[in-house]
């Protein structure tokens, strides 16, 4: 057992009695100076580490220069505690001093030159400065690649560096290359369900994730969950998140039944170790959720929907984006159902939140809006259906172009109602917005087109405009030979209707 504080006790008094003595002998001093801030480092007390490291590079330098490697000791291990309190400064500055000395006589001690070089990676990697750590942890390598046998742990924590900042960097090509150089040392250990093992493995799996390589990523997420599944507690939260880097992949790779698979192994841990509320386990129902709607499962959907808003209503702020974002995936489920009255309610819970967030002309908004008219629409709630399409429409009117395409369904929705209500002049004037806007298309709906036409031309029948409805009736005619060719039976019917209606005139 290490007993910091007794070690610490019989040094001081060690260090009294060579204070005592005269003449000093300061290279005893040092020594014990430097033991005694050795101590007080490995104790995690770096404030007493410095002052005593400093003592002794004080008379170093003053008694000691010409022992230049003892020295450089010394400067190392100041610089390793000042890095320990974060003074990121004082450990470069420090680092300098031992590498100005390191490099003078690199055969002498290469692997300390390369350690220090790995130190001073380590402090520009803590500082953010990658593009800094990389150059120095190249600057290792180098020395390490010669000294060191290929498959030395201490080759695999300087490549597994590299890499790590390499990612910071979004340099995923280099992460990649030196995550794997890490990986084949790794693999050549004594035991192959070293966690480490299972570290690099994830690592490389998050970059193929990253990079949409979803084949090779399963691989090595496999490979993980392999060793983490022998040694580590069913109910690991570790296991748990690699079950859902896994059920990921399965999700983008559109193989949901497996994705639906792996998230339910986290759930049943995530449900045993995290409290009820956590925002993990919402974020799980939720992707549960998703790929079950994937699947057409809409019950199993529309359940964890509901369970992760229920975590979502207790741990958000009650405008918080994702909240309304739920609300809208339950609605559009229970509108999938024809389940219409539920559809408006949870629509009208995700506009609550939208229209306290959003700008009032929010494209977001205007999409909404629409879907509680199309949902009021399919209850024959006419009133409300008009009501929301409006709302819908100002938005629409003041982001989109004139005549731009997504405005064209929204006028033909309109102008059904309106017909529907009898108001027959409502009816041909949004009917007419719509098909300006389609036919001005390049690759006009014609299937789309003859019906909107038809339509029109009922209308402007009903009002007793009859060369206006005939008009309507011919371009639906066209459409249809356009769409069914001459032989369809629609085209002789609207060639029929066409005489009916020239007859009135």
């Amino acid at each position: 057992m290490k007993n910091y504080s007794k070690a610490i006790s019989l040094f001081e008094q060690a260090l009294t009695l060579q204070e005592k003595l005269s003449p000093l002998n300061h290279h005893d001093l040092s020594n014990t100076y430097d033991i005694i801030g050795i101590t007080y480092y490995n104790m995690k007390n770096y404030h007493n580490a410095l002052s005593f490291y400093e003592k002794a590079c004080t008379i170093r330098e003053k008694y000691f220069s010409n022992e230049k490697s003892t020295l450089a000791t010394i400067y190392n291990n100041i610089a390793v505690a000042y890095n320990a309190i974060d003074d990121h400064s004082n450990a470069l500055s420090f680092c300098a001093k031992t590498v100005s000395i390191r490099e003078k006589n690199p055969k002498e001690d290469e692997s300390s030159l390369a350690n220090i070089y790995k130190s001073m990676g380590l402090i520009y990697h803590s500082m953010q400065n990658y593009s800094k750590a990389i150059i120095y942890y190249q600057k290792a390598i180098l020395i390490e690649e010669k000294i060191l046998s290929s498959d030395d742990s201490s080759l695999e924590t300087t490549y597994n560096n590299i890499a790590v900042a390499s990612h910071c960097m979004e340099d995923k090509q280099n992460a990649l290359i030196f995550h794997r150089k890490a990986f084949v040392i790794r693999e050549k250990t004594p035991s192959p369900n070293d966690p480490a093992i299972a570290s690099t493995c994830k690592n490389i799996a998050s970059i193929y994730h990253s990079m949409k390589n979803y084949s090779e990523a399963n691989i090595f997420y496999q490979k993980a969950l392999a060793i983490q599944e022998k040694i580590l507690s069913p109910n690991d939260s570790s296991l748990a998140s690699t079950y859902i880097n896994i059920a990921s992949i399965h999700h983008s790779m559109k193989n949901y039944s497996d994705a639906v698979s792996f998230y339910h192994k986290a759930l049943t841990i995530l449900e045993q170790t995290d409290s009820p509320h956590n925002s993990s386990l919402g974020i799980t129902y939720n992707n549960i959720a998703v790929a079950s709607h994937c699947t057409e499962d809409k019950q199993n959907a529309l359940i964890f929907y509901r369970k992760a808003l229920v975590i979502q209503e207790k741990t958000l702020s009650p405008t918080d984006p994702e909240i309304a974002s739920t609300c809208k995936s339950i609605a559009s489920i229970y509108h999938s159902m024809k389940n219409y009255a539920d559809t408006v309610a949870f629509y009208q819970k995700a506009l609550t939140i939208l229209e306290k967030t959003l700008s009032s002309n929010d494209a977001t908004l205007g999409t909404t809006y629409n879907n509680i008219a199309v949902a009021y629409d399919c209850m024959d709630d006419k009133n409300n259906a008009l009501l929301f399409y409006q709302k819908s429409l100002l938005i629409r009117e003041k982001i989109l172009t004139p005549h731009d395409l997504l405005s064209a369904p929204l006028y033909s929705s309109m102008a059904s109602i309106y017909s529907s209500m009898n108001k027959k002049t409502d009816a041909v004037k949004f009917y007419e917005k719509s098909l300006e806007i389609q036919e001005a298309s390049s690759s006009p709906n014609h299937s789309s087109l003859y019906v909107i036409h038809f339509n029109t031309a009922r209308d402007y029948e009903d009002l007793g405009n009859y060369n206006a409805a005939i008009k309507h009736a011919e371009r639906s005619l066209f459409h249809a030979r356009s769409a069914f060719g001459s032989n369809d039976g629609k085209v002789q019917n609207f060639q029929n209707y066409i005489d009916i209606l020239r007859k009135k005139l």
